[in-house]
């Protein structure tokens, strides 16, 4: 990389949090996107049935919702550091160890439960990026936490190869315990390189006598007087399709190839390493040229893309596994959309939010989010034990709506300026 480029020019001027935050991410980034495409056929594996995985995934946005709800409340009144800390252990090195050793049904729901609280790490990780921080670099610095975990792409078919030499099931489950054990190292060493923020200071003492109950109703008439901005409503109601569209994509894409196109077990390694070439030049040539004044296009053409992608699996899957090229079209695509969206939608809501209360207002915007996507996981389970088509044809007609979403966004936009 050219040292001139806005990335590598961003990396290298970070500071503070913002520069434990990124420096310390590879430690959870890399194994959690190791393990993630293997994640729902791994369910199948040990034994789960489609609406065993959709419930599962529903199950999961529903305690997030409970989590994210206090989220604000909980790093307010302990602080960004100590609850990236102890929410970081509960919500991923404990989750990885059962999801290590799991027997069926029942592991995977206590490990969910548990895994769901990276809704408190989540809130506080990004109040710690974005206060005292140059937020004029927050799209670059959201471009960069999304490349480290892309290397892991590049790594992914050494996993196919011990998949056909030792069967999915055991290298998941060794899988899980590198993640445990890196995860673990990120949290503590992340602790030790972090300083509460003037923010977190305030919001401690202010918060010292005061429940978290409290606290986090208490907050109520800022978040009502905040989604009553047309923007911010019409960002809630986007981010709400995007995380129905994605959390159905992650659980029954690879059902669906597998079953559709034939697609063995092993050869899922294989498209991490497509999206993450394809979401790396992505990131360089154009995410990191973005700006938050000019929002249309990158939406609309971001949304678009991931509409060609599920057009195309559906047409050629008469043609089942000749058409495999279908796939990693369709893989292209998701990630081409997700290298744009991530960065751009994660900025945009953050920097819309007034800073003294950000904590618990994105908290609050967050849990409203799930909440309504709580149902979505359980539908396309339903619907994928009926047949495995059925959920790429409802993020068919989410993908409508969240262009149309975008496009009243863009408008809005444009108007307050």
């Amino acid at each position: 990389m050219k040292k001139s480029h806005p990335l590598w020019r961003t990396l290298r001027s970070l500071k503070g949090n913002q520069k434990a935050c990124v420096y310390t991410e590879p430690l959870w980034a890399i194994p959690n996107n190791l393990f993630l495409p293997f994640v729902s056929i791994y369910m199948a594996a040990v034994g789960l049935q489609d609406a065993q995985i959709g419930m599962i995934a529903s199950f999961g946005l529903s305690m997030q919702f409970l989590w994210g709800l206090f989220s604000g409340a909980i790093v307010d009144k302990y602080g960004r550091r100590r609850t990236m800390l102890i929410f970081g252990l509960l919500s991923w090195t404990i989750p990885c160890l059962l999801w290590a050793v799991s027997q069926g049904y029942w592991y995977f729901m206590a490990a969910v439960f548990l895994n769901s609280m990276w809704q408190v790490t989540g809130n506080s990780f990004s109040c710690l990026i974005v206060e005292e921080g140059d937020t004029g670099q927050l799209i670059n610095i959201w471009t960069i936490l999304n490349l480290i975990g892309l290397f892991a792409g590049f790594v992914s078919p050494i996993i196919g190869l011990f998949i056909d030499r030792f069967t999915l099931v055991p290298t998941i489950r060794v899988l899980y315990l590198f993640a445990m054990v890196m995860m673990t190292i990120k949290f503590l060493l992340h602790y030790r390189m972090l300083e509460e923020s003037n923010i977190g200071r305030q919001r401690i003492e202010e918060c010292k006598r005061s429940s978290l109950f409290s606290l986090t109703f208490g907050g109520w008439n800022v978040f009502t007087a905040a989604i009553r901005q047309s923007r911010i409503m019409l960002y809630v109601v986007l981010m709400t399709l995007m995380t129905c569209f994605n959390i159905i994509q992650a659980t029954f894409w690879p059902l669906f190839i597998t079953t559709e196109y034939g697609v063995s077990n092993s050869m899922i390694s294989i498209f991490p390493l497509v999206k993450a070439v394809t979401t790396i030049l992505v990131f360089l040539v154009i995410t990191s040229r973005l700006t938050l004044h000019s929002i249309r296009r990158p939406l609309v053409v971001g949304l678009c893309a991931q509409l060609l992608g599920i057009v195309m699996l559906l047409v050629f899957l008469p043609l089942g596994k000749f058409a495999i090229a279908a796939v990693f079209f369709s893989a292209v695509c998701d990630a081409f959309a997700l290298a744009v969206l991530g960065p751009l939608c994660e900025s945009l809501i953050l920097v819309s939010i007034p800073a003294k209360e950000r904590a618990r207002t994105n908290s609050l915007i967050t849990s409203m989010v799930l909440m309504i996507s709580i149902p979505a996981g359980w539908i396309a389970g339903q619907l994928s034990q009926h047949n495995r088509v059925f959920p790429l044809v409802l993020n068919l007609f989410l993908l409508i709506m969240e262009i149309l979403v975008a496009l009243f966004i863009t408008r809005v936009s444009n108007k307050d300026r």
